[in-house]
């Protein structure tokens, strides 16, 4: 009996689990990009925004969630790549070029990953806006055959609900599918 009731409980709460997540995916939205081929999910309700130079997409949250109006977003770069660079390469000249231009950029950490079946490297930053707000970002940097892939998740640092803000980008982050 009571193995009977240990089974009905797992039972039960596996399907609750598979359930929930049928659920919190279909409330995803996903964004294909018409030359690249590159997939970005992102919750519902979220926006797409207007295509900016060097972006080639940005989706953001439908209003601030944070101090300084700043709003979650992610966008992704791409560029074309010369034969041969390999993934440190690609993230050492990324991070050196942040270092450039972002005023009093730290890095809190770096995590290695794959992204499908690409490896990729997650970073973790903090710098400060011309206007002193300190945004908090994370960067997801992958290369698919000659095309290289900075894929930036932002909020504000001094967010109260950071922890559950950089959950939330950073798994669009690592649902992003280079092609």
């Amino acid at each position: 009996m009571k193995r009977r009731t240990s089974a009905w409980i797992v039972g039960a709460l596996m399907t609750v689990l598979v359930a929930a997540s049928v659920h919190a995916a279909s409330a995803w939205l996903q964004y294909v990009h018409p030359r690249l081929g590159f997939l970005l999910t992102y919750p519902a309700g979220w926006i797409v925004g207007p295509k900016t130079s060097g972006i080639e997409v940005m989706v953001h949250s439908p209003s601030p969630a944070s101090p300084g109006g700043v709003r979650l977003n992610v966008n992704v770069v791409s560029e074309t790549l010369p034969p041969g660079v390999t993934i440190e390469q690609y993230e050492e000249a990324n991070e050196s070029q942040l270092r450039l231009l972002f005023h009093g950029y730290k890095r809190l950490r770096t995590d290695r990953t794959k992204v499908g079946e690409y490896v990729a490297w997650l970073r973790y930053f903090t710098w400060t806006r011309n206007d002193g707000v300190e945004l908090y970002q994370m960067q997801l940097v992958t290369i698919a055959g000659t095309n290289g892939y900075v894929v930036t998740g932002t909020t504000a640092a001094s967010s109260p609900n950071l922890q559950t803000e950089v959950q939330l980008l950073t798994s669009i982050l690592v649902g992003f599918r280079p092609r």
